[in-house]
């Protein structure tokens, strides 16, 4: 499919942004800093250099949700989720990455893989699993799921 993609529906209440109307969520209004309670401060220096990596590739939007914070382009191609000495890292791919990092992958409908990494120094973002970051923001930046290059 070619051709410029059709606006992002945004929900009323929460602000989120999807691909389709009236996408089925969990709504809600959750603070960014709520998720880093509690937790080493290191932490949320990893979430930053994460973000700061993400943003380096294009725009990207951060939605806080209650069980994790989700990165979207047009459509959601990452998540972090904090603990307490950690941050732990999703990343969704059509296909099964390899990595020294990825500690699990998970089946999914549309995206087909869950790819979930684990960041406990700065120096784990290392070059081979930003060019993943990149690959699963490339995908975000399609406006529809099913759709594959």
């Amino acid at each position: 499919m070619t051709g410029k993609p059709k606006p992002l529906w945004t929900c009323p209440d929460c602000g989120r942004q999807f691909a389709s109307h009236n996408t089925y969520h969990s709504c809600g209004n959750y603070a960014l800093d709520d998720h880093f309670a509690g937790k080493d401060p290191l932490v949320r220096e990893l979430f930053d250099q994460l973000l700061r990596t993400l943003e380096h590739f294009g725009p990207v939007a951060v939605y806080p949700l209650k069980t994790r914070i989700v990165f979207q382009a047009e459509t959601q191609f990452a998540a972090a989720v904090p603990r307490k000495r950690w941050l732990e890292g999703y990343l969704w791919l059509y296909r099964r990455a390899e990595h020294p990092l990825i500690h699990r992958v998970e089946m999914h409908i549309f995206r087909d893989y869950g790819n979930i990494f684990r960041l406990a120094r700065p120096e784990d973002l290392d070059e081979a699993l930003v060019v993943l970051l990149g690959e699963a923001y490339a995908l975000g930046c399609q406006a529809y799921f099913g759709r594959r290059e």
